[in-house]
């Protein structure tokens, strides 16, 4: 106890906490894992600012905040997109209800009948998805450019709000009428 500098309280109180943290592990495990995970976080926020200094001598450069939160960002939308695959966010609905009219039109001609392949369903969804994503990314450039110039940009700007309302609406209708597009309700 002397290297340590502690006293009986600090060890009572240790004890304290490692017989709450075992009770609380036992009883609660998501709390525990929430903890766990902000700890994680704040211990990792906490090397970052003590390597700060060090990389800003290294690279003769000042690092501000951004340059973080980029690296950040980045560095895990890289590890995001090698883990898992892609998963539609917009449209899914109906591509759903795609794939099971196409395989239920092949179920209601006998089995003989040649069927449209899911995969091809999900191709193609994937396509118009990935073009109003592309326009979208095209408008908002475009309207950069023109606010840039001086050029009023506010209708480029109501028109991918209107892009965006409209894929919203054709999803609730989708949800509405469709359900989920498994045919099972939600």
């Amino acid at each position: 106890m002397n290297t340590t500098k502690s006293n009986r309280t600090d060890l009572l109180f240790i004890l304290l906490c490692l017989a709450m943290g075992i009770y609380l592990l036992v009883t609660k495990p998501i709390f525990v894992t929430i903890l766990g995970c902000a700890s994680i976080v704040f211990l990792g926020i906490g090397y970052v600012m003590r390597t700060v200094p060090i990389l800003e001598k290294y690279l003769g450069r000042k690092i501000r905040f951004w340059h973080i939160v980029a690296t950040i960002i980045t560095i895990t939308a890289l590890l995001d997109t090698f883990a898992t695959p892609a998963h539609a966010i917009f449209l899914n609905g109906l591509e759903n209800f795609f794939i099971n009219l196409a395989q239920q039109s092949s179920q209601a001609g006998g089995g003989s009948t040649a069927t449209l392949d899911a995969n091809v369903v999900g191709l193609t969804f994937n396509l118009i998805r990935g073009s109003f994503l592309l326009l979208v990314a095209a408008a908002s450039l475009f309207a950069y450019n023109q606010a840039q110039q001086g050029n009023d940009w506010r209708p480029i700007v109501t028109q991918v709000g209107l892009a965006f309302a409209i894929v919203i609406a054709i999803d609730v209708i989708t949800f509405i009428f469709i359900g989920n597009g498994t045919g099972a309700i939600t």
